[in-house]
């Protein structure tokens, strides 16, 4: 949890107090790029890029408890462009692939047919589940990040996954 007073600091341009609380939350926003990219180097681009961003936008906060909802939601948006961006460009032979997800030989072959199966999502869909099983939040921090109402969060979560269920078992068949 972060500490609020250090959200402060950072918010009236303490760059320690701000470089404590991406510390913090790298991880988070690594993980949902890598959700989005399926690319080390892309991901770790994007972090730098939200951190950048963050910082030259952090006054903008309005809120400091709501800290971490508003840099993950940064690094979605430049996760979103970016893999649009780079969408048709990505051309990753299944091997490097499966060696860049790791884990056992079929462990690896598991995780590959999963990121493949979440991105025939709709986007909808895609960002709740990457949000909820990729970065391990709740609900209500899916509802604040994504600025709709819970009931909606679980429809798309509950969509998603039947949607999910469905493209693995027509792929399996």
């Amino acid at each position: 949890m972060l500490d609020e007073i250090t959200v402060k600091k950072a918010i009236k341009g303490d760059d320690n107090a701000f470089m404590s609380l991406v510390n913090q939350c790298k991880e988070k926003i690594y993980r949902t790029a890598y959700a989005y990219v399926k690319d080390e180097d892309m991901a770790l681009d994007i972090v730098q890029e939200t951190v950048c961003k963050a910082y030259v936008s952090i006054n903008t906060l309005r809120e400091p408890r709501y800290f971490n909802t508003w840099i993950i939601r940064i690094a979605m948006n430049i996760s979103i462009n970016t893999y649009k961006k780079k969408q048709k460009l990505i051309c990753m032979e299944q091997g490097e692939l499966l060696n860049k997800v790791g884990g056992a030989e079929e462990e690896k072959d598991d995780k590959l047919y999963l990121l493949q199966a979440i991105d025939t999502l709709k986007d909808k869909y895609k960002d709740v589940i990457i949000l909820k099983y990729f970065d391990d939040l709740t609900i209500e921090e899916i509802s604040k990040i994504l600025d709709i109402p819970i009931g909606t969060v679980k429809t798309y979560l509950n969509k998603g996954l039947t949607a999910l269920r469905s493209y693995m078992k027509k792929e399996i068949i």
